[in-house]
C-alpha cells in the first residue's frame, strides 16, 4: 500500500487524521497526543464550530483547552449558516502555521474535503449553468435530490439550502457535459472517488460498548446543564442546523413542554446511535481508513500509542485547499 507521503506535493501542508463515530474516544486520544507532543488539534466536526453550543457537542473542557491548542471550534454564531467552504477557509490558517497538526472529528465530508479537495469540477458548461440558475430553489433542490442523490446526501443541512452548492453538485454529476442526460448514481462522484485515497486512521468501538458510551454521554450532557444551555439558545434566531442538532432539538422540546425529560433523553440516544451508524457507513464508503480496534487497548495512553504508530507507518497526509 502506498504511503501518504507519496501523495504529498512540495510545500503542501500536511496533518495526521483521526476519525471515528461519535463517542469513539477520538477526542481523548487526540488530546493525549497533543499534550504530549505539543501538536495543534483541528476539529473536523460540523457542530463544534458553533459558539455557545458546548455541552451538546461535547467540546473540550476549559481545562483541556489550557493544555492543548485548538482550531475549528467556535467559528460561527448558531444563528449563522456555515458551509463546508466556509469551514475550509476558517481552518486554513492553522495548516499554514507550521505546527504539527492532528485533525480529529466525525464529519466525514470535512475530512474528505481536506484530504481530497472540494472544488474539482468538470469544465464549465455555460448552457447547463444558465439552465440551473434559472430554476427556483424548490425546483433546483428537487433536481439535485433526483440527479445527484449521493452528493446531495453528503451536504450539510446549510449546504443543502445553498443554491450555489446545489448547482455545483449537479455540474459535478453531469461530468462529461455531452453526456449529462445519461448521468447515473454510479457516475455521480466518479471524478472525486477516482483519485488516490490517503490512509486515514480510525477508531472502531464494539457495538455494545459504543451504545453504552452513547447512553452515558447523553446522561452526562443533561447533568452538565444542557437544558440551561438550550434555554439561552432558544432566544436566538437559530440556523436550521442548530435547530435540528442532536440533543438540542430534544432539549428545546422539553423547554416547550412538548416532551418529557426522559423522552428527550431516549430520543437523543436514538438519534446519536443513528448518527454513529451513518458516520461508519460514510467512513467505509468514502475514505480509506486503517481501523484500530479500541477493545485491544486498556488505557488512552496505549490507544494513543497505537494511533501514533499507525501515523508513523503511513506518514502525514497532504491537506488540499482547492478553489
Amino acid at each position: 500500500m502506498p504511503s501518504n507521503t507519496q501523495y504529498a506535493v512540495r510545500n503542501t501542508p500536511v496533518a495526521y487524521f483521526l476519525v471515528g463515530t461519535t463517542a469513539s474516544g477520538k477526542s481523548s486520544v487526540a488530546q493525549y497526543i497533543a499534550e504530549r507532543e505539543g501538536r495543534l488539534i483541528v476539529s473536523a466536526d460540523s457542530m463544534n464550530l458553533y459558539r455557545g453550543m458546548d455541552i451538546g457537542t461535547a467540546k473540550p473542557s476549559c481545562s483541556e483547552r489550557e493544555k492543548a491548542d485548538y482550531a475549528g471550534f467556535d467559528l460561527a454564531e448558531p444563528t449563522e449558516k456555515f458551509s463546508v467552504a466556509a469551514y475550509l477557509d476558517a481552518v486554513k490558517p492553522a495548516f499554514e502555521s507550521g505546527r504539527e497538526i492532528i485533525v480529529a472529528g466525525g464529519t466525514g465530508l470535512y475530512v474528505k474535503c481536506l484530504t481530497e479537495g472540494f472544488d474539482d469540477v468538470p469544465p464549465e458548461n455555460t448552457a447547463l449553468r444558465s439552465e440551473l440558475e434559472a430554476l427556483d430553489f424548490q425546483s433546483l433542490e428537487n433536481r439535485a435530490k433526483k440527479e445527484a442523490t449521493e452528493l446531495f446526501n453528503t451536504l450539510t443541512i446549510d449546504d443543502q439550502q445553498n443554491p450555489r452548492r446545489l448547482i455545483r453538485i449537479l455540474e459535478r454529476t453531469a461530468g462529461d457535459c455531452e453526456q449529462a442526460q445519461q448521468s447515473s448514481p454510479a457516475r455521480q462522484n466518479r471524478a472525486w472517488n477516482s483519485r488516490p485515497k490517503p490512509v486515514i486512521v480510525g477508531l472502531h468501538v464494539e457495538r455494545e460498548v459504543l451504545l453504552q458510551r452513547i447512553e452515558q454521554r447523553v446522561e452526562a450532557m443533561y447533568a452538565s446543564g444542557l437544558l440551561d444551555e438550550a434555554k439561552g439558545l432558544s432566544e436566538l434566531d437559530l440556523s436550521p442546523t442548530a435547530l435540528q442538532a442532536i440533543g438540542y432539538a430534544e432539549a428545546f422540546a422539553v423547554l416547550k413542554n412538548e416532551m418529557t425529560l426522559e423522552a428527550a433523553k431516549e430520543k437523543t440516544v436514538i438519534r446519536t446511535r443513528q448518527l454513529a451508524k451513518r458516520q461508519m457507513t460514510w467512513f467505509r464508503n468514502q475514505l480509506n481508513v486503517e481501523w484500530i480496534e479500541t477493545a485491544a487497548y486498556q488505557t488512552v495512553g496505549k490507544l494513543a500509542e497505537a494511533v501514533s504508530n499507525a501515523w508513523k507507518r503511513n506518514g502525514a497526509t497532504a491537506v488540499q485547499f482547492c478553489g
